[in-house]
């Protein structure tokens, strides 16, 4: 099959890892993959295999691609489109309706939209719901990555429900590393003396609340004996790096720019922690499960709770409670973790499976 993933760019976030991996693994079955781009860049674009072709529209605003997404429908003919993220997924529509239906077209949300909308776009929510009720109905099938999407996807229009098909993030299996002396590396990369070291990985925005962990982190009674590094980027460091000094943490707390292979970071920490107050899935929940690494996270809308099976593989707190996340952090450091357990979890997730429930999902569609 022709297969084209549509995406803003390929910055180090979850939806574009997603794609990657899925298109990956599609490469290797035989089908013929591309990616359309409203721009070439970001952090995940030497992680694309040479057999995929990846296509820039050259725009800079949304609103510019409609045309040049209408004209790569018409000349490139592809068998299925795969649009990602609201609102490129609405603007997909409307130019593979324009195009006459050149292939069966796939939307798919990776958040809790209407958290995202309300709390990050601040677009205006009765616009964005019509928008979404005038565009999702023509697709052939809607793709969430939780129930919980797909639960707040129904109560925007009840019509859609029959459309959406829940499939959950794939991860690839990880590649084995020769650590020689894991206690050098370990200090090497968290400092010496370092008797606890906890992992947060995210972009660096009002959706992760890392004020919230930075909060937590300072009611640790024994935070000096502890190392904490946030993994990501984002429009928020600065703040978070003056909220850091005025806790008098920035010897405790370190900020890493974010690298498409955090490996040797899930091997090397004792936690994770994340702390968003909305996700779609979460896949640094489910890549940490795959490492034994234990996980404490908010139990926010709408993936983490489905990741750690309510708390069976994980322990859940309450969104923007740091006193609760400190608990939490403190009970699982200490406590004992049962780490192949959280790796036969992680096994849930194998992108062979969720490789085939796409391709199933897709020859079966007409």
């Amino acid at each position: 099959m022709k297969i084209v993933f549509i995406l803003p760019d390929l910055r180090g976030g979850g939806a574009e890892k997603v794609c990657i991996n899925l298109a990956t693994d599609w490469v290797a079955k035989g089908h013929c993959v591309k990616f359309v781009l409203i721009n070439k860049k970001g952090e995940y674009l030497k992680n694309i295999p040479k057999k995929i072709k990846i296509i820039s529209l050259k725009k800079k605003k949304l609103r510019q691609i409609f045309f040049p997404l209408l004209t790569f429908f018409r000349n490139d003919r592809p068998d299925v489109i795969l649009a990602q993220m609201w609102p490129l997924t609405s603007i997909t529509v409307l130019a593979w309706l324009a195009s006459f239906k050149k292939g069966k077209l796939f939307l798919v949300d990776h958040v809790h939209l209407s958290s995202s909308v309300e709390k990050e776009i601040f677009f205006p929510k009765k616009i964005f719901k019509l928008i979404v009720k005038l565009t999702y109905l023509f697709s052939n099938k809607i793709i969430v990555v939780s129930n919980g999407v797909k639960k707040d996807l129904v109560e925007i229009s009840n019509k859609l429900n029959k459309k959406i098909k829940v499939i959950y993030n794939p991860l690839i299996k990880k590649k084995k590393l020769k650590i020689k002396n894991k206690k050098s590396l370990k200090i090497k990369i968290w400092g010496k003396n370092i008797k606890y070291r906890i992992l947060s990985v995210g972009s660096l925005k009002i959706q992760k609340d890392h004020f919230n962990l930075i909060e937590a982190f300072s009611l640790l009674k024994f935070q000096k004996k502890c190392r904490l590094l946030i993994i990501g980027n984002g429009p928020l460091k600065n703040k978070l790096k003056k909220f850091i000094k005025i806790k008098r943490l920035e010897n405790e707390i370190i900020f890493i720019d974010f690298k498409s292979d955090l490996q040797i970071y899930y091997e090397t920490a004792d936690l994770f922690v994340s702390s968003s107050k909305w996700e779609g899935f979460s896949n640094v929940i489910a890549e940490s499960l795959g490492y034994g690494l234990p996980v404490v996270s908010t139990d926010c809308k709408s993936g983490p709770s489905e990741i750690l099976k309510r708390g069976r593989y994980g322990e859940l707190v309450p969104i923007e409670n740091s006193k609760k996340l400190a608990l939490a952090i403190e009970k699982n450091l200490h406590k004992k973790h049962d780490k192949n357990l959280l790796k036969k979890r992680s096994q849930d997730f194998a992108i062979s499976k969720i490789s085939n429930k796409y391709l199933k999902l897709i020859k079966n569609e007409r």
